[in-house]
């Protein structure tokens, strides 16, 4: 019994358990209640359906529930750069997901944004139409992994690039898992940060180290 415990707990520390998704800003439907996928509303800029948190938030959910969004003379932010940051991430990621609850993407009529995830591009050239909201999800690439992995965090950053485009976000959100095994809206930790790996390593030793002692004694 000791040795099958001793061996489960080892399997844990190895593979440690992360926060199953973080979410930056809320899916409360860009501050207006919009459902996922739906049409919006017409939203005169300048649009502003923040809470008071997500004005002073520095994470990136300062950027959400706005419209139109890090556009000078459109928006409630200032500058041309939108930035998620995801943080204590540790080194652990074999598989992700990002997901965006996005608005009005026109990049053909109005020219795509640049969009980087840790300095690595994406193709962000989305044609979804006003008055159009699309809950979009990407799986992480193994450069992506790796350069969370390498630098324990994740930043997210779009560039208006010149574009004339009018968008907005109601969320950004990451999982440790593939798009496919993942339920964005009904995990109990979302807003969490992921632990440590060390911290957990660390916690399954001790663990199995006292039942190696007692299965001594």
């Amino acid at each position: 019994m000791f040795k099958l415990l001793y061996i489960t707990l080892l399997t844990m520390m190895i593979s440690p358990t992360w926060a199953a998704v973080i979410m930056i800003g809320d899916n409360d439907g860009y501050g207006a209640g919009i459902a996922d996928n739906a049409n919006h509303p017409p939203f005169a800029p300048i649009y502003d359906g923040r809470t008071p948190d997500e004005v002073a938030a520095t994470n990136g959910a300062q950027y959400t529930d706005s419209y139109s969004t890090a556009h000078p003379g459109y928006s409630p932010q200032t500058g041309t750069t939108t930035t998620f940051s995801f943080t204590g991430l540790g080194n652990g990621w074999t598989s992700g997901s990002m997901w965006f609850d996005m608005a009005d993407f026109q990049a053909s009529t109005f020219g795509a944004v640049t969009t980087t995830y840790n300095g690595i591009a994406q193709n962000w050239s989305f044609n979804d139409g006003y008055p159009s909201t699309v809950v979009r999800y990407f799986d992480l690439a193994p450069d992506v992994l790796t350069s969370i992995n390498s630098l324990g965090y994740l930043d997210v950053v779009i560039e208006r690039n010149g574009s004339a485009d009018f968008y907005g976000f109601d969320y950004a959100l990451l999982s440790d898992n593939y798009a496919a095994d993942t339920d964005p809206y009904n995990d109990p930790t979302i807003g969490v940060n992921v632990p440590e790996p060390a911290t957990i390593s660390m916690l399954f030793l001790g663990l199995a180290l006292l039942l190696i002692k007692r299965s001594k004694a």
